[in-house]
């Protein structure tokens, strides 16, 4: 369920597109899939996989980050760099 983050400078609008383009992620095209990977891998560092699986996915933050290992704080920093650094266009 897309939830507008307050912590993230970045428009409501802005938001709900990149929430959206990222859990459509299996139907992208492969160039855009490509993208969103890269994007993970830069910011999520060695917590890529949790990034990747929270924003692409209907997981929850408390289940991604038990499964992960990881704190909910970097996994809301990692968040935040994403929604922060998405590209204009997928």
């Amino acid at each position: 369920m897309f939830r507008f983050k307050r912590s993230v400078p970045v428009s409501y609008d802005r938001q709900g597109y990149i929430y959206f383009a990222s859990r459509l992620y299996k139907e992208l095209p492969q160039k855009a899939q490509q993208a969103i990977l890269n994007l993970c891998l830069e910011c999520g560092g060695e917590y890529y996989q949790a990034l990747f699986e929270f924003v692409t996915t209907d997981a929850g933050a408390t289940n991604v980050c038990m499964q992960h290992h990881l704190s909910r704080s970097t996994l809301e920093r990692a968040v935040r760099k994403y929604y922060e650094r998405f590209p204009k266009e997928i």
